[in-house]
């Protein structure tokens, strides 16, 4: 949009004007009386026309410097911050989703990291709880050995006591069934 101070003038200017006023009268003037038809006023009146005439060559200048200018340079001004939003907006909207993005890369590699921590883990876990059954194992093992090996000896000694124990009632049964002392 043009502001009024660029805009070329296209009407006719003060002085020019001025110079064709006398003849514009003139014309008016000279309309023949003929052109008035029974009571209707064809041909205007010279006075009137040129007050007004007058008057709008005086309040143009005015009008145009307190009330158009000023209204052009606001509709201006307000074109110029709309497209400058506009702008900042479609940056904005850029820059949202250049961030959304990163923000889901990231993401991503943090699930993959922790996934990936998440398996180390696991498989140490897995690692611990098998070195942990295989010690308990080798120590149930060693406690199982432990105790056969009492049971063996603690077996061993009831034979062997049980052993002692029959030869002297088998000694005792065959002094009473003989009737005397071996």
């Amino acid at each position: 949009m043009r502001k009024l101070g660029e805009m070329k003038s296209t009407g006719p200017s003060a002085p020019r004007l001025a110079r064709w006023l006398p003849a514009l009268a003139l014309a008016v003037a000279l309309v023949p009386a003929s052109a008035r038809a029974e009571g209707l006023n064809l041909a205007p009146d010279v006075g009137l026309v040129g007050a007004n005439i007058v008057l709008f060559l005086l309040l143009i200048y005015p009008v145009n410097r307190l009330l158009v200018r000023p209204l052009l340079a606001v509709m201006d001004e307000r074109e110029r911050r709309t497209a400058g939003a506009e702008g900042e907006v479609d940056a904005l909207r850029g820059e949202a989703a250049d961030s959304h993005k990163r923000i889901e890369a990231a993401m991503l590699e943090t699930r993959a990291r922790a996934q990936s921590r998440r398996a180390a883990i696991l498989a140490e876990g897995e690692t611990d709880e098998r070195g942990l059954l295989d010690a308990a194992r080798a120590d149930a093992m060693q406690a199982f050995e432990g105790v056969r090996a009492a049971v063996e000896s603690e077996l061993g000694s009831a034979r062997a006591a049980l052993e002692t124990d029959a030869r002297e009632l088998a000694r005792e049964a065959a002094e009473r069934i003989l009737g005397r002392a071996l």
